[in-house]
């Protein structure tokens, strides 16, 4: 007679349906999930409230516990601001440190980012003098008439 209490466990095993490959991949999702929840600064309350599941659910997905289902994913991906294939483990790319500046930069005004462009420029182009900006082709920034600072 089998053994109720094996039949039981949350977390499928090898042998139980899924391949070693399959219960590698959920961790390697769920880690990436929790990694992307923190990164972007919410709490799993936050992410439970959006998706409309209780906390505990979250939770469950982020400890590999739960399997998300392709709509989650989807939702997940915008919330987090995160491409589909990163969240799955298919794309290998970090997260950027340019990320923050971007979602700050995001809520501003077109003049504000503009400025905040611009001092992008200027600030990679302080430390390369004659270079040139990616950013529309525009020169580096130079200093308005009657600053005192060289060019």
């Amino acid at each position: 007679m089998p053994d109720h209490k094996q039949r039981s466990r949350s977390v499928a095993q090898p042998g139980e349906g899924l391949e070693v490959d399959d219960v590698e991949e959920q961790a390697k999702i769920a880690a990436r999930l929790k990694e992307a929840r923190e990164y972007v600064g919410l709490l799993q309350e936050d992410v439970a409230s959006a998706l409309g599941i209780p906390r505990a659910s979250v939770s469950a997905l982020e400890s590999g516990k739960r399997r998300v289902t392709g709509l989650e994913i989807r939702r997940l991906a915008r919330i987090y601001r995160k491409s589909v294939a990163w969240l799955l483990g298919d794309d290998d790319v970090e997260l950027s440190d340019a990320e923050p500046l971007y979602r700050a930069a995001e809520a501003l005004s077109a003049r504000d980012r503009d400025q905040v462009l611009r001092f992008a420029e200027f600030l990679a182009a302080a430390g390369n003098p004659g270079t040139t900006s990616r950013a529309a082709g525009r020169p580096a920034p130079v200093p308005a008439e009657g600053d005192d600072t060289e060019a």
